[in-house]
């Protein structure tokens, strides 16, 4: 279990170093994190140059001092801007800044300001930026006053650079923080969602997609069991023919195809809805957004995780191959291969694709998708994620079609698996199967092994 200290502790901590043992104040400052480090004590969110700048933390208090005093005297806005700049400044020198920054009311002061200028464009947006600085992997401070300020500050009515903070900011509450996902979602976000997607203002629709991923996160490891899935199915159901509307109407547009991408992957959790998206076309959006940038590394990595979602309805899956993507993907999987994450997202769409499918393995095959295969591995000898999605890809590939296992082994697959089996302990499984699948020797273990004798229930033994 990781332990957390307080910075007055640390700061007691430095004082005794130099105090009793006569340290100064550099060998005082190192010594404390030292000894708090063995202890197993995180001290991320500790201000480590306290004791040598003292003045770091009084400005952080004196900022917020200030603020409250100008929100109270209701002062001219360009007094607050200047505050509000300055805090900002401070929040933006890391998590340990923030912290001080939260524990001396900085929230509360920060939503006062925001509601005491409503309506000056100015304050709310420095407002919101420094908020959202507060609150980066500080999430907790949210209350449902906050709640109440985000939903004001999407208004139809409000300044589109106030939405779009507001729409980052709500994101940030949602990261790490199941019960704020929650919350959120519950006042009904989701109105504000699909009245967002009907704007077309593609710096809102990039924040939007960004909110609607967020609810869906499932990063909170204090909770046992999130709402990640239930948020997502109640968006995709609401929300999956506005998305598609837009696939059409922005397919020029890289990074918004790309976030309406990695949108539609993260919704997709029921087969209806991979149907939903081929309907309405989304293959053949794929088909061009892959030719459209053929050296966005990007947008390849996006399309090959959105065609790994859609995989998972049998129908659709076949319909991948049925679209003539099978050279397309092979080619655009080959034109990848120098940048590991697409890559990796490449073979794991191919094995998606190719799961109990000898039809759709065929048609990779003939576009010399093993080559390409292979290749990646050479390339990436040490990358587990690599090698094992690649095991997963050849073993789905032949598992149903054996013509295939001359073309690969005659490629030095075998070779590269075994010496896998003595690298890579942890996907050991993985890399059996393949070989296993491919007709090489291969010693497998038997995860389970029965004792024998009778087994003695009560539902053996009532007599009827």
């Amino acid at each position: 279990m990781v332990l957390v200290i307080s910075q007055e502790t640390f700061n007691d901590a430095v004082r005794e170093n130099i105090e009793d043992l006569g340290l100064t104040p550099d060998e005082a400052l190192k010594e404390a994190v030292v000894q708090f480090e063995s202890q197993g004590v995180d001290l991320s969110s500790i201000i480590k140059e306290l004791m040598l700048e003292p003045k770091s933390s009084d400005a952080i208090e004196d900022r917020i001092k200030q603020l409250n005093n100008l929100n109270k005297s209701k002062a001219p806005a360009k007094e607050i801007l200047e505050i509000l700049e300055a805090l900002k400044a401070e929040c933006d020198k890391g998590i340990q800044y923030r912290v001080i920054a939260g524990q001396h009311d900085a929230y509360p002061i920060l939503l006062d300001t925001l509601f005491n200028y409503s309506g000056n464009v100015e304050v709310e947006r420095i407002s919101i930026r420094t908020l959202i600085s507060l609150m980066t992997k500080q999430p907790d401070l949210l209350d449902d006053r906050g709640i109440e300020a985000i939903f004001c500050h999407l208004d139809k009515n409000e300044d589109l650079e106030v939405k779009r903070l507001t729409l980052k900011w709500a994101k940030e509450c949602c990261v790490m923080h199941e019960k704020n996902r929650q919350n959120i979602f519950d006042a009904n976000i989701l109105e504000k969602i699909k009245e967002l997607l009907h704007e077309g203002s593609p710096d809102i629709l990039k924040e939007t997609m960004g909110v609607c991923r967020a609810l869906v996160l499932d990063d909170d490891i204090r909770v046992e069991f999130g709402k990640a899935h239930e948020h997502a199915r109640v968006i995709a159901s609401e929300c999956l023919c506005l998305l598609t509307n837009l696939l059409n109407r922005f397919r020029h547009d890289e990074q918004l195809i790309c976030d309406l991408m990695q949108t539609f992957s993260v919704l997709l959790v029921r087969t209806e809805f991979c149907k939903k998206v081929v309907d309405a076309g989304g293959l053949d959006l794929i088909k061009e957004v892959i030719t459209a940038f053929p050296s966005s590394q990007k947008v390849h990595r996006q399309c090959f995780k959105l065609l790994k979602s859609l995989a998972g309805n049998d129908e659709c899956k076949y319909k991948i191959i049925q679209n003539d993507l099978a050279p397309i993907i092979v080619a655009a999987l080959d034109a990848s291969k120098g940048n590991v994450q697409t890559a990796t997202a490449g073979l794991a769409a191919t094995a998606a694709i190719c799961l109990r499918s000898p039809d759709n393995s065929t048609e990779l095959f003939k576009a010399n998708v093993p080559n390409v295969i292979v290749e990646i591995m050479k390339l990436y000898p040490n990358e587990k994620l690599v090698q094992k999605t690649a095991s997963w890809a050849i073993r789905n590939m032949v598992s149903r079609s054996k013509y295939q296992c001359d073309k690969f082994l005659s490629l030095g697959l075998e070779e590269l698996l075994q010496k896998n089996l003595k690298k890579f302990k942890e996907i050991e499984y993985d890399t059996k199967a393949a070989l296993r699948d491919l007709g090489c020797k291969v010693k497998l273990n038997e995860e389970w092994t029965g004792k024998g004798g009778l087994l003695n229930t009560e539902a053996t033994t009532r007599k009827s």
